[in-house]
């Protein structure tokens, strides 16, 4: 007799599950319902709309641009001089810009950049489904649409619907399923290497994010540890092994995690301090109403995005009585998910988990591991329900559990404008899953997941919708504003000084130097320096170091030449700055003037400056007084104070307290309200205003009570802003329209002039002995000085420890000057200067990250050269194993079983403890179980002497007996014959 050599044709099941199809299924989907939402509130190119919402708008596209003009351009990606006066770019990139995916913009075209970046947070959404697909698919070994659907319910829930504006956030949350199976793959087999690599991917892409794994993963691992029921020998082998992992996972990110840290801590957010009582933040009720479905997000100010499904909050019935679910599964998940829930609303936790921190809006930033495990646990529910007969008692828990979970939320205060149809509508919803399980009692668990999945679908794609529309938009064609005039002027500068400042004379975003792309001051971001906020708001810029802000308004000439700014942009045309600035460019709307006093990137000091601080005092005007008469030697005033001619206040009651400083109480019953204050000019000259005014709006300027001359916001930071250049006796009028919400509060509001030869004479002064450059890059300045005396060269250069300053080619020391700009000591003559940048901690980082490599790589050569299967230990057990027949293995809670009314085989988990066989992966009791098969009928075929089957592997799951195997054999010696 031959060998049938005919290859066994594989099922299309078979076929749909070896190309990873429910996975590609789970990354799809997400992308597929979010593009839709997008299509419905017109998405570019659906429509004039675009994503970019608050801080998407000020900070995270701006930084996206800077990354992607790096990347064009070939710069450095260590430092920048495009945002913040200069900042350690690498440090906000970690932060900001370092997921892998903006790294495709270099494939992109500049006009279609922030459509570029709409696909890029589509495809976070992807990933987000096709991890926890993958995470779901090793936990539970499963291979079907159920991993799809779990997939999609992480990719949209609420966190990602409400939060999905925070696009840096988005990746590390994608990539919590992968660090989860990379952990669960740790603790069952001792692998290790996808845990290490996804645990540096997800460091790498947002250590804020990151820090919030970390915390899970040590909880998880423990939680973990009790359901595979380790005994303390292979417990302690495990802890070493992920304490390990965990340092090699870190070490391979060291290279962004060392600067970063040291970045942080030049922040204001280094300062807050542990809470000293306790403190509830939410209802109880009213956490637990969020979870459910058709409530809205949480985007800036609310309650803890929890909903990712209605079907796991009706699971956790079943999750609870279920049988087949063992005690320490439900004691663990319980007590992880109590926990976190407990934290969202106690503020301990709540600081500990942000990073020892609290937050500035956003609330609850980690509640998407609350979604993680929810739909974990309601997985294993499902796993349960859909493996076996369906017990009523299963499916009157979750009847019992969802009219429990609808009659809190209609309790609660969640949406009560709506009349709490969202409870409504989750009733009907639920219904329909109640219904869809309860035919499982007669129907084959394909179909019921078919139409499960559909559910789903139909939920998702509403939730989805419902994000889409409670986050917003912006306008596609206005932003950035009159970019293309912008960009004309911007290349109409001279270049010949290789480095100078250029800004805008209203800010658009708070980031204008990133968005547009030159180098500049204006910075807004959880990396702001502290330090420069409280420098730039001593000179009156606006800033506050609270807010981790520090942006351009147009200023004074002092604070001009303090920071090179050389050129400055007005969209509107105007600039009411006739004294320092003088025009050189313009286009139909927009014009360019350039500063007549500017002394380049650096300039010498007197050496009593070393130790000179900024005053702190509310009117700014004497701050520049003093720093003037000590930076110069000419001991004048360089502005005249100038004391109120009368008012013209209307719809409120004002009481002046001292010079420039008032109370102000609103009328009830006015017409009109703002606040009026009128000056008059006692020289010829520059008029220059300081105005902070609580609940104030805008600044209207006039003269002699006439037409508008020009209208400045003083809505956010206060600033000196110039008011134009007026004879002697002219009435200027200043009048602060107020906002709706100005009830009462305090005004503090300076009025001075400029004594125009005062400023020339200090600026002759001062004006030989700049820094002249012969080479400039982002890390790398070389050029020459020559000073007159012994002096302090100041740089206009943020100081921080990463620069290094040459002197003649001998290093010196880099000072502090004004407790934040950079400063190095010079005697008299000419001299060479060169600096140099390295993030603090970046060498070491990288050593760090190569070492860390090196070691993972060893490890894969040697565990390749010497592979040891790690011997599998006997749990230790309360009782002995009571079933020992291999129908009960194969019928293992965790295996499919084909015919949903085959009787249970298996005792109960808590009757029947763990065997060997089933403290191992779902993938390996399978094949285990299914070499138990193979290997008998090999002994079968070989006791009869016929050849075995070529592939095994594609045997239809049946009951193989020795009849049936003498039935085939019998017919296969016939087909031979």
């Amino acid at each position: 007799m031959q060998k049938n050599s005919t290859p066994v044709t594989k099922s299309w099941k078979e076929r749909l599950e070896a190309m990873y199809f429910w996975e590609i299924l789970a990354f799809v989907i997400p992308f597929l319902l979010m593009g839709y939402a997008f299509k419905k509130i017109e998405i570019h190119p659906f429509g004039d709309r675009q994503i970019l919402v608050t801080d998407a708008w000020h900070q995270y596209y701006p930084f996206f641009q800077l990354l992607f003009e790096k990347l064009k351009n070939g710069e450095s990606l260590l430092y920048s001089f495009r945002t913040g006066i200069g900042t350690n770019f690498l440090s906000l990139m970690a932060y900001y810009a370092a997921s892998p995916l903006n790294f495709l913009s270099v494939f992109m075209k500049q006009e279609n950049l922030r459509d570029g970046l709409t696909v890029i947070l589509l495809l976070k959404f992807s990933f987000a489904g096709f991890f926890m697909a993958k995470c779901v698919k090793y936990l539970f070994g499963k291979n079907d649409i159920s991993v799809t659907m779990f997939g999609v319910m992480y990719a949209l829930c609420s966190y990602m619907m409400g939060y999905y504006w925070n696009i840096i956030w988005i990746d590390t949350v994608a990539l919590l399923p992968l660090v989860m199976t990379g952990l669960a793959m740790l603790v069952r087999e001792g692998k290790y290497r996808l845990y290490v690599l996804s645990l540096a991917l997800a460091l790498y892409t947002n250590y804020y994010i990151a820090y919030f794994i970390c915390i899970y993963t040590v909880l998880a691992f423990f939680c973990l540890c009790l359901y595979e029921n380790l005994n303390f020998k292979k417990f302690i082998k495990r802890f070493g092994m992920i304490t390990g992992c965990s340092l090699l996972g870190a070490g391979i990110s060291a290279w962004i995690l060392l600067p970063t840290f040291f970045a942080l801590q030049l922040t204001y957010s280094a300062n807050n301090k542990f809470p000293t009582s306790i403190k509830f933040y939410e209802k109880w009720r009213d956490l637990i109403a969020n979870m459910m479905a058709y409530t809205e997000p949480t985007t800036k100010t609310g309650l803890p995005n929890l909903y990712c499904g209605l079907l796991p909050v009706l699971l956790l019935g079943a999750f609870l009585i279920a049988k087949k679910i063992r005690i320490r599964e439900k004691i663990t998940a319980v007590l992880l998910l109590v926990f976190l829930i407990l934290s969202c609303n106690i503020n301990y936790l709540n600081f500990i988990w942000h990073g020892f921190h609290f937050t500035n809006m956003i609330p609850y930033r980690f509640s998407f591991l609350f979604s993680f495990t929810m739909l974990i646990m309601a997985y294993r529910a499902y796993q349960v329900l859909l493996e076996e007969k369906l017990s009523l008692w299963q499916w009157g828990a979750m009847l019992v559990t969802g009219g429990i979970f609808c009659g809190i939320s209609y309790t609660s205060g969640v949406q009560e404008d709506d009349g709490h149809k969202f409870v409504t509508s989750c009733i009907y919803l639920g219904a329909v899953y109640l219904i869809v399980i309860f035919c499982r009692k007669f129907a084959p668990k394909q179909i019921i997941q078919t139409l499960l999945a559909c559910v789903i679908a139909f939920e998702m794609s509403g939730q989805a919708i419902r994000g889409a529309d409670t986050v917003g938009s912006s306008g596609y064609g206005s932003y950035p504003a009159d970019n293309a005039d912008m960009q004309t002027l911007i290349a109409q500068q001279d270049d010949s000084d290789l480095f100078h400042r250029s800004e805008i004379t209203m800010w658009y975003t708070l980031n204008d130097p990133s968005l547009y792309y030159y180098n500049g001051i204006s910075q807004f971001s959880s990396m702001a320096n502290e330090d420069i906020s409280i420098f730039c708001r001593k000179m009156a810029l606006p800033a506050s170091e609270g807010s981790n802000r520090y942006f351009y308004a147009n200023t004074a000439p002092l604070t001009h030449m303090m920071l090179d700014v050389r050129y400055v942009l007005a969209k509107d045309g105007y600039s009411s700055d006739t004294f320092s600035m003088h025009k050189v460019a313009n286009t139909d709307k927009c014009a360019m003037f350039e500063n007549d006093y500017i002394l380049g990137l650096g300039f010498m000091m007197p050496e009593t400056m070393a130790d000179y601080e900024l005053p702190d005092q509310d009117d700014p005007f004497q701050t520049q007084n003093e720093l003037f008469k000590k930076l110069t030697g000419v001991n004048e005033d360089l502005y005249t104070q100038i004391d109120i001619t009368h008012v013209g206040h209307h719809g409120f009651d004002v009481t002046r307290k001292a010079y420039g400083f008032y109370n102000y109480t609103k009328q009830d019953d006015a017409s009109e309200y703002y606040l009026k204050y009128n000056y008059t000019t006692v020289q010829d000259g520059m008029a220059y205003a300081y105005a902070k005014v609580k609940n104030g709006d805008n600044m209207e300027v006039r003269v002699d009570n006439g037409d508008l001359i020009h209208k400045y916001s003083i809505g956010r930071q206060p600033y000196i802003t110039p008011l134009g250049s007026y004879p002697a006796g002219t009435l200027i009028n200043l009048k602060c329209t107020m906002k709706d919400e100005a009830k009462s509060g305090d005004v503090n509001i300076y009025f001075y002039q400029m004594n125009e030869d005062v400023w020339k004479k200090g600026y002759e002064a001062i004006q030989n002995g700049g820094l002249t450059l012969t080479e400039f890059s982002d890390t790398k300045i070389n050029g020459t000085v020559n000073s007159e005396k012994d002096g302090i060269l100041y740089l206009s250069i943020p100081y921080e420890k990463g620069w290094s300053v040459w002197v003649d080619g001998q290093k010196a020391d880099l000072l502090t000057m004004f407790g934040a700009m950079s400063g190095v000591r010079v005697t008299a003559g000419s001299h060479e200067i060169a600096l140099k940048y390295s993030p603090r901690g970046f060498v070491p980082g990288i050593m760090i990250g190569i070492c860390c490599i090196t070691i993972l790589v060893l490890l894969y050569f040697y565990e390749k050269k010497h592979p040891q299967n790690e011997e599998t230990e006997t749990p230790e057990e309360d009782t002995p194993q009571t079933e020992t027949s291999e129908t009960a293995a194969v019928t293992d809670a965790f295996i499919t079983t084909e015919n949903p009314d085959t009787p249970e085989t298996v005792p109960e988990a808590e009757e029947n403890p763990e065997t060997p066989a089933q403290a191992m992966t779902e993938s390996q009791r399978i094949q285990e179980q299914d070499q138990d098969i193979f290997d008998f009928i090999d002994s079968y075929y070989e006791s009869k002497k016929a050849p075995a089957p070529e592939n095994p592997d594609t045997l239809e799951d049946v009951e193989y007996t020795p009849e049936k195997f003498m039935s085939d054999s019998s017919q296969d010696e016939e087909n031979h014959e």
